[in-house]
């Protein structure tokens, strides 16, 4: 499916550039100009998870799936994925009750 912006109306969004493996958005002149920036911070929770040495990270399967890429023989599971949102889904919304 390909979006157009036959209209003109949709915002130019600044463009990503690899730095040391991450991608980096770049600011847009509408950004530079006003002088706006965005502030991100992580909760204590997340921020502990993320430094921690012992997080449940399977770097087997990480790595299974970045030669998967690499090589070009990754496949995404549409269905596999539209199940897991329609199941994450609802159990927000009966914890939400």
């Amino acid at each position: 499916m390909k979006i157009d912006d036959t209209s003109g109306k949709l915002p130019t969004l600044p463009t990503a550039v690899s730095s040391g493996g991450r991608a980096v958005v770049g600011r847009t002149d509408d950004n530079a100009a006003s002088g706006k920036t965005d502030k991100v911070s992580l909760s204590g929770t997340l921020r502990s998870l993320s430094a921690s040495a012992d997080a449940p990270i399977d770097t087997a399967k990480v790595d299974q799936v970045r030669a998967a890429i690499a090589n070009g023989s990754f496949r995404v599971d549409a269905d596999r994925i539209a199940d897991g949102l329609i199941s994450s889904h609802r159990e927000l919304m009966v914890r939400d009750q």
